[in-house]
């Protein structure tokens, strides 16, 4: 029990204090009585440094013992905290090789700490080439981040969003041991930016189209046909072409057939623009009423005839009696650059208008060219 507690060199040194004053005196006693007090002294002086020694040795121990559990708690306490962490925390060896996984990265990635354990930290990853040039950072610097990774989860296959800090691991001489992966996941955070951004755009195209119709209004117009003149003077020799097209004794149908038929009218009218102008180049807009505008970039004015005879075509199918299209052309003019934009639309629109027009006044169901 006693060596147990205190160690061997202890007790013995407490046994040679309680021992060696007892022999010392038996055989100064019996064989050289006249030198028996002076033994018996220097025996006591060195059992009092022996006793005193053993005291300091004890002493020592104590305290080197107390640090050595106190080092091991603090090991352990670190290692606690890092392993039941909700935070994405791993770590790997000088070849990437994943050395320790903690809870937080086995709920993350789907995967327990066994079935990573000496994989290439890469394959956690959707894009092992972004995880290649960060770990290339991290060695030039001693550390790196990522905003945004995306990540899969192993177990439910679900994609996962996180952001990523990685610092050098070093050892207590400064050399480098692996990496430190700290993660965040902020995929809660990408779903609200992402509903965020479809509202938005919800909210963009409530702005810029119109309710009945779907098509855009004419404040869009207005600032598409802005931003393609500002683009003429870059690029002269890209033409663009509008047409401008109104519905025939629109009036004398909605008055005799009722708003509602009248509303469908347009709304047919609307679906035939989208099928016959190029999708994701072309445009159509609601320019008021039974009026409407198709903007054609990259179209000259007898492309624009093309497209226009189609839609007359389509629309004459509709057989929606007595209605008819009156459309008219009209082309963005070199002559017309040096002007200032908003009247450079103004006069393009009203080319386009003027085509028309002069239509209409023949009876329409016809296109009208601008004056060349």
């Amino acid at each position: 029990m006693l060596i147990g507690k205190r160690g061997w060199k202890t007790t013995l040194a407490y046994v040679s204090i309680m021992v060696l004053p007892l022999c010392g005196t038996y055989l100064a006693i019996r064989h050289i009585p006249y030198l028996a007090y002076p033994i018996v002294a220097s025996l006591g002086t060195l059992c009092i440094w022996l006793h005193k020694q053993a005291g300091t040795y004890l002493e020592d121990l104590q305290i080197h013992l107390l640090k050595q559990k106190r080092l091991e708690a603090k090991a352990w306490y670190f290692e606690s905290v890092i392993t039941n962490s909700g935070n994405i925390i791993f770590t790997t060896d000088v070849e990437h090789r994943i050395l320790k996984f903690n809870r937080g990265s086995e709920r993350a990635f789907g995967m327990s700490q066994t079935d990573v354990l000496g994989k290439e930290v890469h394959a956690l990853f959707a894009s092992p080439v972004e995880i290649s040039a960060l770990l290339a950072r991290v060695d030039e610097h001693g550390s790196a981040e990522a905003p945004e990774l995306l990540i899969k989860q192993a177990d439910s296959g679900e994609d996962i969003w996180i952001s990523l800090s990685v610092t050098r691991m070093l050892n207590r001489d400064k050399e480098t041991i692996g990496e430190v992966f700290n993660c965040s996941n902020i995929s809660k955070r990408k779903h609200l930016e992402s509903q965020l951004h479809e509202k938005n755009e919800q909210l963009l195209r409530l702005v810029i189209t119109d309710s009945l119709t779907g098509l855009y209004n004419v404040r869009h117009l207005n600032a598409e046909l802005g931003r393609m003149i500002r683009a003429q003077k870059r690029f002269p020799n890209r033409p663009v072409s509008i047409a401008l097209i109104d519905v025939d004794k629109f009036k004398v149908y909605n008055d005799s057939k009722g708003h509602q038929a009248g509303d469908h009218l347009l709304v047919m009218l609307g679906n035939i623009f989208t099928t016959e102008i190029r999708a994701e180049m072309d445009s159509a807009y609601r320019y008021g009423g039974d009026e409407f505008v198709l903007l054609l970039p990259d179209t000259k004015i007898e492309g624009a005839r093309v497209i226009c005879d189609r839609i007359l075509v389509a629309f004459r199918k509709l057989r929606v009696e007595p209605t008819s299209l009156s459309i008219g052309i009209a082309q963005y003019l070199p002559s017309d650059e040096g002007k200032e934009i908003h009247h450079a639309v103004k006069e393009f629109i009203q080319r386009a208008d003027e085509a028309m027009y002069s239509v209409k006044c023949k009876g329409g169901d016809s296109i009208g060219m601008q004056p060349s």
